[in-house]
């Protein structure tokens, strides 16, 4: 496995990792099981979210294995009461502009019905612009994370260090390629954040070193 890896799925149960696992087996695509209980996004602070297997791909493969996993869901009937049923076609179109943000099952089975139900091309083309866009330009940082950002760059240490550098420098990998996380107005924002806790942090280093040669 090569350093481009990126995320392919999301797990939170046994079953469908093993699922996911015999699918990419048996269409001979290699893959990596990390979990989210191993890294730290500064970003997620207070959300209370739950540790999740994550199973990765590299970027070249990306395409190849979401393929083969819809092909393998096809063979699922949806269910009676699925939302996909009832959904209009906006949010068909929608689900196939960008179908990374969905499960594979939920994309191949809109993919059936959208051409069943004869939507047009253009219309899922025109989603997966948006959302290439969307991609390129990054997120708003929300203003808690700002605040807090400040504020612990003032008091000095590793958090505030650690959430300007996740807005200033964070990306996210993409089957379009790497994108930072956060939009230019948040970094530009963040800069001087950064600047200051850098300050912050030397000089707090400092004072405990002297503290301690003092003693």
């Amino acid at each position: 496995m090569d350093s481009e890896l990126i995320e392919l799925r999301r797990c939170r149960d046994g079953d469908t990792v093993e699922d996911t696992k015999s699918v990419l087996d048996a269409a001979q695509i290699p893959y990596r099981v990390g979990s989210t209980a191993t890294s730290f996004d500064i970003s997620t602070i207070g959300t209370g979210s739950d540790p999740e297997v994550i199973i990765s791909v590299r970027r070249a493969d990306f395409s190849a294995a979401r393929a083969a996993m819809e092909e393998e869901y096809l063979k699922v009937d949806l269910p009676s009461d699925h939302y996909l049923l009832t959904s209009p076609d906006e949010e068909l179109a929608e689900i196939l502009g960008k179908p990374v943000e969905w499960s594979p099952f939920d994309v191949a089975h809109a993919r059936k019905l959208a051409e069943a139900r004869g939507i047009e091309p253009a219309d899922i083309e025109r989603q997966s612009e948006e959302r290439a866009k969307r991609l390129k330009q990054g997120k708003p940082a929300s203003g808690s994370l700002l605040f807090f950002g400040w504020l612990f760059s003032v008091l000095g240490g590793l958090i505030g260090l650690g959430i300007a550098w996740s807005i200033c420098f964070m990306k996210e990998k993409s089957p379009e390629g790497d994108f930072f996380t956060y939009d230019e107005k948040s970094r530009e924002i963040a800069k001087p954040m950064f600047i200051l806790a850098c300050v912050m942090t030397g000089l707090a280093l400092i004072l405990r070193f002297s503290n301690i040669v003092s003693v």
